[in-house]
Order: structure tokens, then C-alpha cells, then sequence
């Protein structure tokens, strides 16, 4: 195996941390690009199946694409784009957030595919080893995994719409809205469905019977470790004081 392939799953955790931190702290689009760019060098640096994780998530972003065009026709700041009879239906606002909120989903759903070259296992004892509660990691790795199950779900109603003979690239911009406000109530009811079972499961077998649990799988940092998060960890630091000096002046001037 390669000395990448052999990386802590902590090193990778804190690379995922530092992602999201500058996708939610940073607003300025063009920072935001920036941000993408280094969430696919990352996976290309950790040899991540690009093609394989983009046709998983192929649906969730068109979700997510779905949701910023709701959301740049329901704001209402800016120069109107496009009106009808006196109804700002579009704003450059609008517009702004849309592009926005999808940079900062891509770069989030992105980067969580770094996660997928680890194990749940690895994932829950990295948290754990930095003193973490054991529930409060298993959440979050149940959390992460998770997203693909939604991918799932949704993919799944999307392929019983089709099955009924509805050709979604042949509906109007009208009725591929309705189409899809229609799936999001059964998508969401059956992850809720499928998280309980989890849950019922994980109680039938003792989760949290003992106060204290014992681990035969140790994780131990080396020094590329150490190396990669100081380097990520520097890099988040000189985008975020580059970002803030940006605005700072602009509000000064």
C-alpha cells in the first residue's frame, strides 16, 4: 500500500474539518472557488475515485442545485433579472446566494469524500483517541454515513418515477419542480424509516451496556501526519486572513 493510502484517519478528519470551516466561515465566491479547487486536489492527492464518488452524488447535487434556484427566486435584495407583470421572479441577490449556498454544498459533499477511504471503525476510533465520547463519535461516523444513504434514497424514488413512464428530461421547468417537491416528503420519510431500524438494531446488540470499552485497534500518528495537518492547517489560516484582510479594506474604502 502506498505511504498515502496509509495516512491517519485523523489526518484526514482534520483536512475535512478545515474544508468545511472555510466553506461555512467564508461568503466571497470567488474564495469559495478557491476552496473548491483545493477540495479536488485533496482527493486527487489521496487518490480518491473521482468518477465513482461523483456518480453517487450525481443526484444530490442536482438537489442541491434544485434548492439555490428555489432559493435565488424566493430572494428578493438586489436588481430584478427577470420580471413578469410587475413579479421580480429573479434578483442579482438571488443569484449571489444561489451560487453561494452551491459552492459551499459542493465543497462540504466534496471533501466528506475524502472520508469514504476510511472505515467507520477508523473514523469513530480517531475520535475517540482525541477524547471524544465514544456516542458522540459513533453519531458523527453514523452521521457521515448517512449521507450516502439519503444519495440512495433518493436515487431509489427517482428510478420509481421513471419506472412509471415519467420522462423527467422531457417535463417542463414546471413539472420537474413539482416532480421533485413530490419526492422529497417519501426520500425523507424513508431515511427517517431506515434510522430507526438502525437505531433498534444498535440497542438489541448492548450499545452502551458497559461504562468502558476497550479497542484492539490503535491508531498512531507518524510524522507525514504531522506534516499534512500543519501544512492544511497553515493553508486555512492564510485563505481566512487573506478573506478577512479583503473585507476589512472593502468596508474601509
Amino acid at each position: 500500500m502506498s505511504s498515502v493510502s496509509n495516512t491517519d484517519p485523523r489526518t484526514k478528519i482534520f483536512i475535512v474539518i478545515c474544508i468545511s470551516f472555510l466553506a461555512v466561515s467564508i461568503s466571497a465566491a470567488r474564495y469559495l472557488f478557491i476552496v473548491l479547487i483545493g477540495s479536488f486536489l485533496v482527493l486527487l492527492f489521496f487518490r480518491v475515485n473521482i468518477v465513482h464518488f461523483a456518480k453517487k452524488t450525481k443526484i444530490l447535487l442536482s438537489m442541491v442545485v434544485f434548492i439555490a434556484l428555489m432559493q435565488s427566486i424566493f430572494t428578493s435584495f438586489g436588481e430584478p433579472i427577470i420580471q413578469i407583470y410587475g413579479w421580480i421572479l429573479m434578483t442579482t441577490g438571488g443569484v449571489f446566494m444561489a451560487i453561494q449556498f452551491i459552492l459551499r454544498m459542493m465543497i462540504i459533499i466534496i471533501s466528506s469524500g475524502l472520508l469514504s477511504t476510511c472505515s467507520s471503525r477508523e473514523i469513530i476510533q480517531g475520535l475517540v483517541q482525541w477524547k471524544l465520547p465514544y456516542e458522540v463519535a459513533f453519531m458523527a461516523s453514523m452521521g457521515i454515513s448517512f449521507l450516502p444513504k439519503f444519495s440512495e434514497e433518493l436515487r431509489d424514488a427517482m428510478i420509481a418515477v421513471q419506472l412509471r413512464g415519467v420522462d423527467l428530461k422531457e417535463l417542463k421547468l414546471k413539472q420537474k419542480i413539482m416532480v421533485y417537491v413530490s419526492l422529497l416528503q417519501p426520500v425523507v420519510a424513508g431515511a427517517v424509516l431506515k434510522s430507526k431500524a438502525i437505531s433498534m438494531s444498535i440497542e438489541m446488540r448492548g450499545f452502551h451496556t458497559y461504562q468502558n470499552r476497550t479497542s484492539y485497534l490503535i491508531l498512531r500518528l507518524k510524522g507525514k501526519d504531522y506534516g499534512i495537518m500543519l501544512i492544511v492547517g497553515a493553508l486555512t489560516v492564510i485563505i481566512m486572513i487573506q478573506y478577512l484582510y479583503s473585507i476589512s479594506s472593502f468596508l474601509f474604502f
